[in-house]
């Protein structure tokens, strides 16, 4: 079974649900989950407050597909 410490708050998780990346943060602080299973070994959970960053880049000028219908 998995149990996940929140690194922020303390507060304690548990189960397989934490293999999801939408159940490895704080439901009250918003901090990734130190998660650890049965053999001891641990990973760090996943929050969007530390995700990294993405960069899109686009021209506004360019039309998708669906834009283009009927033209």
């Amino acid at each position: 079974m998995l149990e996940g410490i929140c690194i922020g708050c303390g507060a304690r998780y548990l189960g397989w649900a934490l293999k999801l990346p939408r159940n490895q943060m704080c439901e009250y602080c918003g901090a990734p989950l130190e998660i650890t299973d049965e053999t001891g070994n641990s990973f760090s959970g996943y929050s969007p407050f530390t995700a990294p960053e993405y960069k899109i880049q686009a021209s506004c000028y360019e039309r998708s597909p669906e834009n283009q219908r009927g033209e």
